[in-house]
């Protein structure tokens, strides 16, 4: 356990009670991150989630083998930081040039912006402007 933050898992083979004690314990902050499938894209209101991050995209599987995002399910999945009036961060990994493209039908859809972070001190840059009270290490995410 290091920095002494702790994780986790939580997924659509965990019996019902061992996933509501899970829930409740992220909820009393008894751990700092919650690792879930796509069975808590909805239903879940957790105050103070900072950030979301989204292993893959969310995707339709279209007849003849085409994909298109999700854009509800990815709604849904973002939806669970920034909630309650407060500020989130939600992350996507993504990888070529289809991916790229499906992030950006997901911002025109949403009429967003998503902006493309390239390194791990960017996204810290912009987490500790989020959170400065936050402290890892002793001194912010870097």
């Amino acid at each position: 356990m290091k920095h002494g933050k702790t994780a986790e898992i939580l997924t659509s083979d965990v019996p019902d009670y061992d996933r509501d004690k899970v829930i409740d314990d992220f909820r009393r902050q008894k751990f700092s991150a919650l690792i879930s499938t796509n069975l808590l894209a909805r239903g879940i209101d957790v105050p103070d989630v900072d950030i979301v991050i989204n292993y893959n995209i969310p995707v339709i599987q279209e007849q003849g083998g085409w994909q298109e995002p999700d854009y509800a399910n990815y709604l849904h999945r973002v939806g669970r930081t920034g909630r309650f009036e407060t500020d989130g961060l939600a992350l996507t990994f993504y990888y070529g040039e289809s991916e790229e493209s499906m992030m950006q039908k997901i911002g025109k859809h949403w009429d967003t912006d998503i902006v493309e972070i390239k390194s791990f001190e960017e996204f810290a840059k912009i987490y500790n402007e989020m959170r400065p009270t936050f402290h890892m290490g002793g001194g912010g995410l870097l």
